[in-house]
């Protein structure tokens, strides 16, 4: 994190003992100050009754019960949110309703989330909630009939394989589509064009995008930065995932880079911290979150 930003983040989120401590002092100051007659003396003590104001207006009030700013660390959010973005999230909102499904969510990760390390807050999109099921699918690759597997190519996954034959950067995004690729999210490759990239001009080229089932309903994910390619549960036979009374299921937008519930499981409700609402930095991607 850049020098700058780290100190804003530090301020941001700095202790509720820190802030009582700060405004008991600036107490006392102002009734030492009371006593002395001088000018100075009032500009200081109100400046003191003004910064107390606003420290438990925004820390002992407002970020508690309201909204806090949260900072981006990852790419699991892609291209919803960007690494080193800021972002409000309204903690007040889930008060009066339940989360629902797609919100963005800031929750409190639990330990088998964090390899042991406590007190850390994750951003993932609430996929389903108790009682749902949930099933992921790898996408599928058919030329001329025959399925293609990646893993007797030499490949972890079929993005991997497309990426290899059509000599696409492992940095840039490839989403498929029944009847295209979308490069970087804005290059159309037709199928045609798979054919010829693969040496193949002219085969019959069929696409099957990977899934995310909800109750047995494949969900259109339009904020996803690519599709899915890995099985949950892992084995392909098993029955979708029941999610437990209580929990919730939590999935980031860039699925095949995000440590989400498809890794470490269900997520109990309570450790809801609230909805991330709007970026408001960096300026240029100032928007309401969906």
């Amino acid at each position: 994190m850049e020098p700058n930003t780290q100190l804003t983040d530090q301020l941001a989120n700095i202790s509720p003992v820190v802030i009582v401590a700060i405004v008991v002092g600036l107490t006392l100051l102002r009734i030492v100050l009371s006593r002395v007659k001088d000018g100075w003396a009032r500009t200081v003590s109100e400046t003191c009754d003004t910064v107390n104001f606003v420290l438990i207006l925004a820390f002992l009030l407002i970020r508690p019960f309201v909204a806090q700013a949260f900072y981006i660390p990852s790419e699991s959010m892609e291209n919803t949110l960007l690494k080193r973005d800021r972002l409000i999230v309204d903690k007040f909102m889930y008060r009066w309703r339940e989360p629902q499904r797609r919100d963005v969510v800031v929750f409190s990760a639990p330990l088998k989330a964090t390899d042991g390390i406590a007190g850390q807050d994750y951003i993932k999109r609430l996929i389903a909630k108790e009682g749902d099921t949930v099933q992921v699918r790898p996408p599928r690759l058919v030329i001329d009939g025959e399925t293609i597997d990646p893993n007797a190519e030499g490949m972890a996954n079929l993005h991997e394989y497309l990426r290899d034959r059509l000599g696409i950067s492992p940095e840039v995004s490839l989403k498929i589509f029944p009847d295209h690729l979308l490069v970087d999210g804005a290059e159309r490759v037709d199928k045609a064009q798979i054919a010829d990239k693969l040496s193949r001009p002219g085969a019959k080229i069929e696409l099957t995008p990977g899934q995310t089932l909800i109750n047995g309903a494949v969900q259109d994910e339009p904020y996803t930065k690519e599709d899915p390619d890995y099985h949950f549960p892992d084995d392909p036979n098993a029955p979708p995932f029941r999610v437990p009374p209580g929990n919730l299921f939590m999935l980031g937008d860039n699925r095949n880079h995000s440590k989400d519930s498809h890794i470490w499981g269900e997520l109990e409700e309570h450790r809801v911290v609230g909805r991330a609402v709007v970026v408001f930095w960096p300026p240029a991607r100032a928007s309401a979150i969906r």
